[in-house]
């Protein structure tokens, strides 16, 4: 009987935990079947602009997903059906997209002539 306590435990403390690496999490479906983190990222840049903005929407998406609320070409979301993604907590979500946008974000990949090179961390202030 205490073994079977002990394992329903172990097995209820599994579901409640928070994984330890979100980006595992979302790159276990977007790296083989669903679109690339990297090209949702820059579409979402594309219609939105600000990191801000991103954010929002990005979190809004990942709380209630639809293909209402998908940044994606209706082709896309036809062939991926955004209403089988997963639901996310609003502190998961949160704390994937900022991952991704720190993992994506373009302005220290910028290159201009001229202007002496800046580390990552330099520019992270930069919007």
């Amino acid at each position: 009987m205490g073994r079977i306590i002990i394992l329903l435990i172990l097995v209820l403390s599994g579901f409640a935990a928070e994984p330890t690496s979100l980006p595992a999490r979302c790159t276990a479906c977007h790296t083989t079947s669903a679109p690339p983190l990297s090209l949702i990222y820059r579409r979402y840049l594309m219609l939105y602009s600000s990191k801000e903005r991103i954010q929002k929407r990005m979190i809004d998406f990942l709380r209630t997903p639809s293909k209402a609320k998908s940044a994606m070409p209706e082709g896309m979301k036809n062939r991926f059906n955004p209403q089988k993604h997963p639901a996310f907590s609003p502190q998961i979500a949160k704390k994937a997209v900022d991952t991704l946008i720190e993992k994506e974000d373009l302005i220290p990949r910028i290159v201009v002539p001229g202007r002496p090179d800046t580390s990552r961390a330099e520019t992270k202030g930069i919007r």
